[in-house]
């Protein structure tokens, strides 16, 4: 299962979660874990979308110095 799918199944449980019929303290366990795997999928995605972005640009190996201008204005 990927990781987008696992976030949208985690997300249809947290909606889910007020109407499951559980014992007050067990629904707010719940929604706190699920909460936080929703939160750390959510983290991981975004920090492999930056990795992936920041990896397609491409650096240059050797910076070469800046041309100094062929004339001066005459202000």
């Amino acid at each position: 299962m990927s990781r987008t799918s696992t976030l949208i199944l985690l997300g249809i449980l947290v909606i889910l979660t007020p109407f499951s019929g559980l014992p007050i303290a067990i629904r707010s366990l719940l929604a706190v874990v699920l909460g936080a795997g929703i939160a750390s999928i959510g983290l991981s995605l975004r920090t492999r979308e930056v990795r992936d972005m920041q990896s397609s640009v491409e650096s240059p190996s050797v910076i070469s110095p800046p041309t100094p201008p062929s004339s001066v204005s005459p202000i």
